[in-house]
């Protein structure tokens, strides 16, 4: 199951509740509850009359195997709290190791995320023609799994079809980047993983030559600052952010610059497991 990340008996208990086709998310904390998120709602695995409690074994066995058996070759990705394996992304806690301020490694893993993607190819038809011809700037807004990624990674798909389209995916969400390709449909994007956004979005412009750049979540102060430089510089941006509304953005120091840069916003939400276009607004 998930490409052998789960194996013998729990993943047997994880089938019972929910396809894999159907899975979006599955939380793992060592002696609690697994729990199976879906579109359709939150489920907790049962074994028989029992809930299904994780053991450390059950996540040492996930840590093993997305990692090859060599949990330091993926240190790097660890401190940055996660692990991509394939199309997934494995969100990791545990006990961080300190020195002189930074964070060296992550031990102890007590809890994994395991963030299961899914290709949605009707995900941008409410905004495609929109911010499509003639490409705007985009920016989706929402809080955390109302498909703001999915819907970025089938703009950029869509976009790729006339215009050259990079993608700066640094936590390997939007094309599940793995061994030197995306093993998600991005069209004909070019794609650059693993590399913080302020890094890759100078590189990207002066190397790649992009009409249009897409990437995941803005958070950073200066993640914000050069996105905004971008988009001023005549390339495109589509990028996400975690808000509730447009409006929770202007009234956000951080963010409210972003509303005077982007030509477009969307603000999407999760209501009774669709998710829905909430409001739209010419910036």
């Amino acid at each position: 199951m998930f490409d052998g990340l789960i194996g013998g008996n729990l993943a047997s208990l994880i089938a019972n509740v929910a396809s894999e086709h159907a899975v979006t998310e599955i939380r793992m904390r060592v002696g609690k509850r697994v729990i199976v998120e879906t579109r359709q709602g939150r489920f907790v695995v049962n074994d028989g009359a029992f809930k299904y409690v994780a053991s450390a074994s059950d996540v040492e066995d996930v840590l093993k195997v997305a990692s090859n058996f060599s949990l330091y070759s993926v240190g790097d990705e660890m401190k940055r709290g996660y692990i991509p394996y394939g199309k997934y992304r494995i969100g990791v806690a545990g006990e961080g190791v300190m020195e002189n301020g930074a964070l060296l490694n992550l031990k102890n893993v007590s809890s994994l995320v395991i963030r299961v993607p899914h290709q949605v190819g009707t995900a941008a038809d409410g905004i495609a023609d929109k911010v499509l011809k003639p490409p705007l700037s985009t920016l989706v807004v929402s809080p955390p799994g109302a498909g703001k990624t999915t819907m970025l990674r089938e703009l950029a798909r869509l976009a790729s079809n006339d215009k050259n389209v990079v993608i700066i995916d640094e936590r390997y969400e939007l094309s599940a980047y793995s061994s030197g390709r995306a093993t998600l449909d991005v069209g004909d994007a070019d794609v650059v993983a693993g590399i913080p956004k302020t890094i890759a979005y100078e590189n990207c412009v002066r190397a790649l030559n992009p009409e249009i750049i897409v990437t995941d979540e803005i958070f950073k102060e200066e993640e914000v600052k050069a996105v905004c430089d971008i988009a001023r510089s005549g390339v495109k941006v589509f990028a996400s952010i975690h808000a509730e509304s447009i409006d929770s953005l202007a009234h956000n120091s951080r963010f409210a610059q972003l509303l005077e840069t982007f030509e477009y916003a969307v603000v999407l939400s999760k209501e009774r497991g669709e998710y829905k276009i909430k409001e739209e607004s010419v910036l």
